[in-house]
């Protein structure tokens, strides 16, 4: 079987199905709890569990793939995803909901890690580049059609039709995982020498990592705060799930039509330019969003979102990959994908801290200066990786 045939098979048909599944669903995450009984403020933190249960998981992850292989864990990570469709579709209140989503991530952060370790192992030289921009444009596939339908399906037929429809395709994903990922040879070497390798990346290089994790926790906490406030803000203003899928689908499709700006930007002016117009342009959609009172004003701001998120697309796989290690990197990738993901649970539990206690109104501006000054810091203390 030649490398292509088994790259499609491997990484991007689950990579599609699971992706597709992902957005069908998550965008009407918050709508559901809502539904459900929770609070705008709890169903933004129910909604962000996703990205704690990817956090925990990916530490022990990266061994757990070293140790059982790509194919075992990757067809783990689907099992769980499927496992947790099944408890959302029965899902009737607000506990096991919640488990739900803590379980979701956890899935998906190991199949994560073992399609990364597939692909290094299998793909090298000039073509990774090619075929790794194939499954960034999986995602920008999903993040089009999968709002649309999704609150298509929500509106139509109800939340249960929404989530038997992600079932679906993650069930479909892991026969896929099953019967046609070839096997891969276990990873050479001991993780301790991963350890090891981090440790000294992390000795002659602590000021510029610190600075860069800032930054890109900064956009971490824009990118998942983008994700829930604005369809919880559309619930607000009493849209349907449809409109809602139309809201997500305006940001999805300018995203998905300049990402390709973002290599350019990067390759030309540095990661620390595209990494702050990314994040100005993020934070001043989500800071804009207690001024948008309408369907027409919650279009434009989440286009708005969309263009500065195309200004950074790989940005975080491209700095972490600049000061990974260039031996043993799975340790550092593993630690740099596990504060990425409490940062990514820090947005929106943030956020709704601020509602709690100071209102609505107050958590989008307050969202939107915490991530800008990642940037900032990154800009100011971060030498460009690039050089490296």
């Amino acid at each position: 079987m030649t490398l292509n045939r088994r790259f499609v098979i491997a990484i991007i048909i689950p990579t599609l199905l699971i992706d597709i599944g992902m957005g069908l669903g998550n965008t009407f995450l918050p709508l559901y709890a809502r539904g459900l009984g929770a609070s705008m403020a709890a169903a933004a933190v129910i909604s962000a569990l996703m990205f704690l249960g990817q956090a925990l998981t990916d530490l022990p992850g990266g061994w757990l793939v070293h140790r059982f292989g790509d194919k075992n864990m990757m067809s783990a990570g689907g099992l769980i995803i499927v496992l947790t469709m099944i408890l959302r579709y029965f899902s009737a209140d607000l506990l096991i909901f919640s488990l739900s989503v803590f379980l979701f991530g956890m899935g998906t952060s190991l199949v994560w890690i073992s399609r990364m370790s597939w692909m290094k192992k299998e793909i090298r030289g000039k073509q990774r580049g090619s075929l790794m921009s194939l499954v960034g444009g999986s995602l920008r596939v999903a993040t089009i059609i999968g709002p649309l339908a999704g609150g298509f399906i929500a509106q139509q037929a109800g939340y249960r039709v929404l989530f038997a429809s992600q079932g679906l395709f993650s069930l479909a994903a892991l026969a896929v995982i099953i019967f046609g990922v070839p096997q891969t040879v276990k990873s050479e070497g001991s993780y301790t020498y991963s350890l090891q390798s981090a440790s000294r990346r992390w000795k002659t290089g602590r000021g510029t990592i610190l600075a860069a994790a800032a930054g890109i926790a900064g956009l971490t906490v824009l990118r998942t705060s983008r994700g829930i406030l604005l369809p919880l803000w559309g619930g607000e203003l009493g849209l349907n799930e449809s409109l809602v899928g139309i809201v997500m689908f305006a940001g999805g499709v300018v995203d998905a039509s300049l990402f390709w700006i973002s290599g350019i930007i990067m390759t030309r002016r540095g990661r620390k330019t595209a990494a702050i117009i990314c994040t100005a342009g993020l934070a001043l959609a989500i800071g804009l969003l207690p001024l948008a009172r309408s369907f027409p004003a919650l279009i434009m701001l989440s286009a708005l979102a969309g263009l500065g998120n195309a200004m950074g697309a790989g940005i975080n796989l491209t700095i972490s990959g600049d000061l990974a290690p260039k031996v043993s990197p799975a340790a550092f990738l593993s630690f740099w994908r596990f504060f990425m993901g409490f940062a990514g649970f820090g947005g929106p539990a943030l956020a709704a801290w601020v509602i709690a206690a100071a209102g609505t109104l107050a958590a989008p501006p307050l969202t939107a200066a915490l991530g800008f000054s990642g940037a900032l810091l990154m800009v100011f203390f971060m030498k460009e990786t690039g050089k490296h």
